[in-house]
């Protein structure tokens, strides 16, 4: 347990960071399927009428809007582990963000549950009914509410890798933080979310092509187009954010402690686009270019992931925390987490299995 491990830490705390960048790593899935696809509802929604409610063929704001909900339920569970553990490994960073964002910083929680709902009203046959405007607010809102808690977020983080902003923060009793690295860092998550959005919504549509659905034709080569506009666009982002960078978060970043994560997300990038690049011409998604996909795509999230977490290491001290790290480690705990994990993924599994055959049934009926 001596020995170092991934990043210079030692192994109860490398073994914390990993778990951390993991469980972010789910969580960052969902995050990108909710916050793209929000946004692309909000967009089609003051568009004519709503599709695929007269029988047509079945568009990607028909898929979205119909799994909105769940997918941010499941965003939501997802992010808890990542929360804990952040508190495990940055405890004071964490919680004096908190305190000085105060307000601020829990207004995510009301706003949360505001949009969740805003999602649900979004696909009732009510608001279907509605015009374009009325629908467009409604996605809107939902669009508003996610994004001020990305914004919150991406505050919260920066400002617990500024010490030296804490005294001036505190005194002046604002509860708004900006940083030269707060638009260009958030621009790149936010369009970064949009190739993974249009990664799972292929899958979708791919599952109901199989079954026989009504696709709509134009589908792979929009997502395609879609998706290489996110992915040219995150990197233009990723660029600025580079720029804003010191010097000395930038040799993490391609040096030995992050050099080989930041290699794999590129990696990751190109299979993605030349994924991507063998479906524009087609009328139909492919299993082989869709499984090339997930493998860059899964490449670059995790990638980043943890090039984001070499990047707060290189600002933030953890080695007081050593100890308690190796005497949390000690305590076990380890299986109880695998056999509720194990239920829990089962009981989520069979949920979806119910839900898929009884939306397949009302299909038939």
């Amino acid at each position: 347990m001596d020995r170092m491990l991934p990043f210079g830490l030692p192994g109860p705390t490398a073994f914390y960071v990993s778990l951390y960048v993991a469980t972010l790593a789910v969580h960052v899935v969902f995050m990108n399927y909710v916050l793209a696809g929000v946004g692309y509802l909000a967009v089609a929604s003051f568009r004519g009428k709503r599709k695929g409610a007269d029988g047509g063929p079945v568009e990607l704001s028909d898929v979205l809007r119909d799994w909105m909900p769940f997918a941010t339920s499941a965003a939501i569970t997802a992010g808890v582990a990542p929360l804990l553990f952040v508190q495990i490994l940055y405890r004071k960073e964490f919680y004096t963000a908190n305190l000085l964002l105060f307000h601020r910083w829990m207004a995510i929680l009301p706003l949360l549950i505001v949009g969740f709902y805003l999602l649900y009203l979004l696909k009732t046959p009510w608001i279907g009914g509605q015009s374009a405007v009325v629908r467009g607010v409604v996605a809107l809102g939902a669009l508003a509410c996610f994004s001020f808690t990305g914004l919150s977020w991406t505050e919260n983080h920066l400002l617990s890798t500024d010490r030296a902003s804490w005294p001036g923060l505190y005194e002046r009793g604002s509860m708004v933080y900006y940083h030269p690295q707060l638009l260009p860092r958030l621009g790149m998550w936010a369009v970064g979310a949009i190739p993974t959005m249009c990664a799972l919504a292929a899958w979708q549509m791919y599952y109901l092509q199989r079954k026989g659905a009504g696709v709509d034709p134009r589908q792979p080569r929009n997502l395609a187009r879609l998706a290489i506009a996110g992915v040219l666009l995150s990197v233009a982002c990723g660029a600025a954010y580079w720029r804003q960078l010191d010097a000395s978060a930038q040799g993490h970043i391609v040096g030995k402690a992050a050099g080989p994560y930041f290699a794999a997300a590129c990696f990751g990038l190109v299979l993605q686009v030349g994924s991507w690049l063998a479906h524009a011409p087609r009328s139909d998604f492919r299993r082989q270019a869709l499984m090339v996909c997930t493998l860059g795509l899964a490449l670059t999230i995790a990638g980043m992931t943890a090039v984001r977490e070499a990047i707060r290491l290189s600002v933030i001290d953890v080695s007081p925390l050593y100890a308690q790290h190796a005497d949390a480690a000690r305590k076990g705990g380890l299986v109880v987490f695998v056999v509720f994990f194990l239920v829990n993924a089962g009981l989520i599994g069979w949920c979806l299995c119910l839900t898929r055959k009884r939306s397949e049934s009302a299909t038939v009926e």
